[in-house]
Formats: C-alpha cells, structure tokens, sequence
C-alpha cells in the first residue's frame, strides 16, 4: 500500500465517498478511498426510492425544503435544509452532465415520481426502482478513470489514529489480515449505516456502525443518533436478513397497507394514508403486524413490472407474483438521521475529521428523513466537504505503515452469538416503540454483552458500543418525536405538512 502526504483518506463507498473523492480530483486534489468491499458495495447502491429534488414543474427549493422541514418534526436545521434543496439542482444537473441518466417521458424530459410526504412530484428515477444502483455504478466507472484515485478495497478501517488531538489516519486491515497505518492530512467518514445493529434491516452487511465507533472513540460528537427511521414497508421473509425492501414508490404508485381482514389501516392513522411520513407508516404496519399481519396490495398498480422490474424480480424469487399476491410487510430498520456532528462542510468536532452521508448528522433530517432526500445529502454534503478539504493546506504525512508482521485475529467462535443477542434486544427494546422500561432492559443486556465479549474482538465491540450509544441516548429524550417514539410519552400535536 503507498500514500502520499497530501491526500486525503475517504472512508466507504456510498455514494457519498465516490462523489467527495470525484469532486476533490476536479480540484486537482488526489485521494485515497477505502472500501470494506468492493467498491459497489454500499448501502446506496440499494436506494429503490429515487433521489428528491426541486426541478420538476411548479416546483421550488423552497418547497422542497418546506416539506422537508414538515417531516423532521421540528428538529432540521433549515440552514442545512436551505443548502440541501437550493444546491441539490446543481449537483443533479452535474451528474447529468458527467452521463448519468434518469428515466424519462415519451418527450425526453425527467420523469418526477411522488413518494411519501412530498407535496409535489419530485423524485427521479433510474432504471425504475434501480436508481441507486445505477448511480453509483456510474459513479464508480467515473472514478476509476481518474489516476489521482487510489482505490483500497476489501479493506476495513478499524481506528483512527490521533496526534496532539488531530486524526491523522486510520487503522486498516487489507484483505481481513494485514494491519497497516495510513496517514493522510485528513479522513473523511463515509461509511453508510448501523442497520445490522438490528435483527431486521434493509442495510447491507457492511453497514456494521463502525464510523460512528471510530468516531466516537476519537472523541468527536454523535448527535440524535436515538433518531433510527424503520421503513415500514420491507417484504416480511423468516430467516432473511437483509430484508428485501418494497420501495415507498411502490405506495406513491397506487398500493395499499391491508390487514388481515383486508382493510386499509393506514387512513386509521394519519389521514394521508400510505403517504403519511415513514415514522407514522412504520408504527402503524408494526401494530397491524402484531395484531395478525400487514400486506401491501400492489394488484392494482398499472404496469407494476414496468415501473418495478427490480422489485417484481425480487419477488419473483421468492415466490410472489405482486399482481396476483398480498405481499407481507414489517418494519425493518432502515435510515439512522443522527451520526457524527459536522458543520456545512462537514467538519465534525475533531480536527482533521470529517463526516459525510449516513454517518454524519448534518441537521437536514432532524427527527424524521423526507422520503429520498438521503442520496441527495451525499451529493450536496459530498461537494462541500472536498471543496473546503481542497482549500485546505495540505499537512505532510508519512504514509502508509505496515505494523511488522501483525495480522488481524480472526473473530472468536462466540461473536456471531453475541451479535445475534444484540441484534434480538435492539429490535425487540430500541426498537419502533420504546418504554424506559425497555431501554433500561436493553442497557442491562448489552452490558453483559460487552463483559463476554473478547478484547480482541473490536468489530463486535463497536457495535455494541454503538448499540448502548442509541440506547442510552433513547433513554435521555423523554419524549416522543419522529423516528424516536416512547410508548411512556405520548406524542404532542404534529403538523401534517402545509407549505
């Protein structure tokens, strides 16, 4: 592995890492991204919904960020939220400058979608419900043209390293091995989610929580991370995890939550029915599911296969013909809106640390995600931060170090079963709805867990470190809002989302 001094390292490869890593080459800064798998893997590369921005008709970025403020349940920053909906245009008509392409009309113009909460048509599509993967997948050829890119994958960042209380790199290990330090004059987090702290996600393997572990241990700020969205609508499969997601576009399409006696029990509950926002939705399937299932009915959505081929494939293959099928639905864990604190530019409080994507918490979200805002944050956010890392000096550094002859120790025989209580306690205590009650069993188990759990074992120690980290944040907001909701404190009186 070699480095030089003025490159800055880029932790994942969500759509997030390969934009900020793109735009820093366009600025004649060279980087180094690093990916635990390869460089395709992510949880962006999942995104079904679209990506949300103001530039279909009668459309705004003021009111993109009204609706957008309306769903955070009073918590975004509408600062960040002004950035987000003002410069996403911008970064849209750059990706379709670069050769991206979105489906579009018998004319040739883009095509809009609706989806939950929005209050106009504004979300574009790619390939249907394949928006994400073919993003990053044009993203991806995109940055391996470029020379100044080096790219590491199947290598995992396992510390950052801090001198005179600035990160200066991290520990990785290549190939589940090597242990190497890489210096670099700044790291840039993009590491995606915490989905598999939870029994159900719809996150990829990968999103294991390790940036905010890293983050946390290097002692920079995490913020709302109680605030944990659970998309209510993932197909409902014994033993599948990941959980096969069916998009929110697939509601903003024409289908409907039933329930076992084929009643629409969503309008029961907000008077958007299946467009209310996702934390409303993910309560309401939960309730119908323990009271004797929830399905969603996509029989009569016109061309399902047309405007689904991703979905309609998945489901395929599980058994299910969604024009003749009820298809079984639960909430799974989804989409975390807090993370490591970062201003505009995605500083966080460490010097020499940046955040970006899932993994920082840049104020746009607040309590609640607007339904495909997440992959435009990446782009905007990910422009801002290599902008100002490319104004930034460079800091020389030595490189990367091999630490002699270490290797990584192999996971004890125990962690997979560690894991698994984890995951079991987070879903059933911290999870949809929660009770101090709950909370309180849940910090209890979790510190049993960290006794069993052997030092050497540093994956599963970060993840129930981040697992008591929501936990006890859980615990200190004694209220209910968004994505947070306390069975013991009932919710005050919510707007339903006026321009």
């Amino acid at each position: 592995m070699t480095s030089s001094g003025d490159r800055p390292l880029i932790l994942g490869s969500g759509i997030a890492g390969l934009w900020t890593a793109w735009r820093l080459c366009a600025e004649g800064r060279p980087s180094i991204l690093v990916t635990k798998e390869a460089l395709a893997d992510s949880a962006s590369a999942w995104a079904q919904g679209g990506i949300a921005v103001a530039l279909g008709p009668g459309d705004s970025p003021r009111a993109h960020a009204a609706d957008t403020l309306a769903a955070s349940d009073g918590l975004a920053d509408p600062e960040a939220v002004r950035v987000l909906t003002e410069e996403g245009p911008d970064r849209i008509r750059e990706l379709l400058a670069s050769g991206a392409v979105f489906d579009t009309g018998p004319g040739g113009e883009l095509r809009f979608g609706l989806e939950a909460a929005h209050t106009l048509p504004r979300i574009l599509h790619a390939g249907g419900d394949r928006t994400g993967a073919a993003l990053v997948k044009h993203l991806t050829r995109v940055v391996h043209a470029h020379p100044k890119i080096e790219i590491l994958e199947h290598t995992e960042a396992r510390e950052l390293i801090a001198e005179r209380g600035r990160v200066v790199g991290a520990l990785v290990v290549e190939g589940g091995r090597r242990i190497s330090a890489l210096r670099a004059p700044a790291v840039v987090l993009a590491t995606g989610g915490v989905g598999q702290l939870y029994a159900i996600t719809t996150n990829p393997r990968v999103a294991t929580a390790d940036g905010w572990a890293m983050a946390h241990r290097a002692g920079a700020q995490l913020r709302d991370v109680e605030f944990l969205q659970f998309h209510p609508t993932a197909l409902k499969l014994a033993g599948v995890n990941p959980a096969p997601l069916i998009s929110e576009a697939v509601r903003g399409a024409g289908a409907h939550l039933v329930d076992r006696a084929g009643r629409r029990f969503a309008l029961d509950h907000d008077e958007r029915g299946e467009l209310a926002p996702r934390d409303v939705l993910a309560r309401a399937v939960a309730e119908a599911d323990a009271a004797g299932g929830a399905w969603l009915d996509a029989r009569l959505v016109e061309g399902f296969a047309e405007q689904f081929p991703g979905i309609t494939q998945m489901l395929l293959g599980h058994g299910l013909d969604p024009a003749r099928d009820l298809l079984p639905v639960a909430p799974a864990l989804h989409y975390a809106m807090g993370g490591v604190r970062t201003d505009l530019e995605g500083r966080t409080t460490r010097p020499g640390l940046w955040a970006v994507g899932e993994v920082a918490r840049t104020g746009v979200h607040g309590a609640n995600r607007l339904a495909s805002n997440s992959l435009l944050e990446g782009l905007v956010f990910a422009d801002r931060v290599a902008r100002a890392l490319a104004e930034t000096p460079a800091r020389g550094s030595a490189g990367a170090v091999p630490i002699g002859d270490d290797a990584d120790a192999p996971p004890p025989p125990e962690s997979e079963a560690i894991r698994a209580e984890m995951r079991a306690v987070m879903t059933a205590d911290v999870g949809v709805v929660r009770t101090e009650a709950s909370l309180l069993r849940a910090e209890q188990v979790l510190a049993g867990l960290i006794a069993r759990t052997s030092a050497d074992d540093w994956r599963t120690h970060n993840q129930l470190l981040v697992a008591t980290l929501i936990t006890q944040a859980a615990r200190r907001r004694r209220e209910s809002r968004g994505g947070h909701r306390r069975a013991d404190y009932p919710p005050k009186a919510r707007k339903t989302g006026a321009r």
